[in-house]
């Protein structure tokens, strides 16, 4: 999401920032599980998360998290 609040998640006017994107593949339960669990840890919110979507494999969905970073 582009967010002038939160230039980590824009990456917009952001020399020497690449794009990293972190990728959930699994269960509803899990997938869900793993993101509340980098939520306590500090690492991600919720609501950065893109909302579940099915892979097209019964009983799994997949779920993204863009962020850019600071690359030396």
């Amino acid at each position: 999401p582009n967010n002038p609040n939160f230039p980590e998640l824009s990456g917009q006017g952001q020399p020497g920032r690449e794009q990293i994107k972190h990728i959930l593949i699994g269960s509803p339960k899990t997938v869900r599980v793993t993101i509340y669990n980098l939520y306590s840890r500090g690492y991600a919110q919720v609501h950065e998360w893109s909302t579940p979507q099915p892979t097209g494999n019964s009983g799994e969905v997949i779920s993204i998290l863009s962020r850019y970073l600071l690359v030396d």
